[in-house]
């Protein structure tokens, strides 16, 4: 949880020094060449567990941006045993709706999905490590609001293989 703490206070850092910034822009040009990056949480509703994200997004055109996500999973340690889940993601993001501040858009996402569990040796039974990695194919959508010098998000975004899990991703995105 204190990594949680840690995350959330530079994030509201970065969100601050995005309104107060002489370089922010009141509107993001959404257009080819475009470079973003953004932070925030998801949630796991499979493994129900917190996450933290950050990514950055990248304009192939004015409909189109291709982006990268990690995100590391909050996942609390029971009886010794540790566990570390990952996930790396390639995402296409093909946008529907950009009007009024306000974009809609439609997600494909192709991603690396690590999961680890270790434990230590306890009262004569030896410890071990197990780890795991998968390809996530996923699909979602997300709303981004501008605030002028920041957008808001939030994403839906289901897995269909790695993880296999719905995620619920918000957070805010900085256009560079």
């Amino acid at each position: 949880m204190r990594q949680m703490k840690q995350f959330a206070m530079v994030l509201s850092v970065l969100i601050l020094t995005g309104i107060f910034s002489n370089q922010a822009t009141a509107q993001p040009n959404m257009e080819e060449g475009q470079i973003a990056v953004n932070a925030g949480f998801t949630y796991g509703f499979t493994i129900e567990e917190p996450g933290l994200r950050v990514g950055a997004t990248y304009f192939l055109s004015e409909d189109m941006r291709v982006g990268a996500d990690v995100t590391y999973w909050f996942v609390d340690s029971h009886g010794g045993v540790d566990f570390t889940y990952l996930e790396f993601n390639g995402n296409f993001h093909y946008l529907f709706h950009k009007e009024d501040d306000l974009v809609i858009y439609g997600i494909g996402a192709l991603g690396l999905h690590y999961a680890d569990v270790s434990s230590p040796e306890m009262n004569g039974w030896g410890g071990g490590s197990y780890s795991d990695t998968e390809l996530g194919l996923g699909i979602g959508g997300g709303v981004e609001y501008n605030l002028g010098g920041f957008s808001i998000f939030a994403e839906p975004k289901l897995f269909l293989t790695g993880f296999d899990q719905l995620k619920f991703n918000v957070g805010a995105r900085f256009y560079l």
